[in-house]
Parts: structure tokens; sequence; C-alpha cells
């Protein structure tokens, strides 16, 4: 048995997939497991910010791995890999792992603004 907290926020950044550079409205969930017993788990005020610290370098950057120049006013954020959603998961994963040592899953979910959403969940075994 364990139990588990998740915190989300709501952040809103580019990425460029396929070719085409667009926005989203993004949701960022992190789970962190505790003790079944303890009386807090993390405190989720502080979780919450490191999720916005995790994503605040994105602000007024679209993430890329070919850089196109300005888009719409966004600078692009070069990165070794295509910032798929899957990817922008194992890195916000990884940003969070070294700070958060109980962390078990981070989730992201891509825009629910139209008739379509994505939720991708990287976990750990």
């Amino acid at each position: 048995m364990k139990l588990t907290i998740t915190a989300a926020i709501h952040a809103r950044w580019g990425h460029r997939v396929d070719g085409l550079i667009h926005t989203h409205a993004w949701t960022l969930e992190a789970t962190v497991e505790g003790d079944p017993d303890c009386d807090k788990v993390y405190p989720v005020d502080d979780l919450e910010y490191l999720l916005t610290a995790t994503v605040e370098p994105w602000h007024g950057h679209y993430l890329t791995h070919e850089d196109v120049g300005v888009w719409k006013g966004l600078q692009p954020l070069v990165w070794d890999r295509e910032p798929t959603v899957e990817e922008i998961a194992r890195r916000i994963y990884a940003s969070l792992a070294d700070k958060l040592p109980r962390l078990i899953q981070v989730g992201l979910v891509e825009s629910t603004e139209f008739d379509r959403s994505r939720t991708v969940r990287f976990t750990r075994d």
C-alpha cells in the first residue's frame, strides 16, 4: 500500500513537431509517494512551485529540435530531440527526479481547448 499526492499546474508554451510550430494550453502533473501512515506526503505548494519553475524557462519560447527562427514573437529553444509530448514528459520527469526522490509519475496533458486532447504519463517502475 502507498499514499500519493498529485499536484497539477496549467501552463502555455509552444513546440515544433513534424515541422509545425504551435502552442497549447498544457496541464502538468507530478505524483509523489509517501509512507502510508504519514501525515503529509509532500507540501503541495512546494510541489506546485517545482512544476512551475521547471517550465518557466520555456515562457516566451517554442521548443524545437531545429532552429527555424522567431515565430509569432517566440524565440526557439533548441533541443537535441524533437519535442514531442513524450519527450517533454521525459524531460520534465528528469528535471524533477533529482529534486523529488519519491516522484513516481509525471503526467502531461496537451490541450483541452479544442475537440481533443492527449495525455502522456511517464512513470517510475
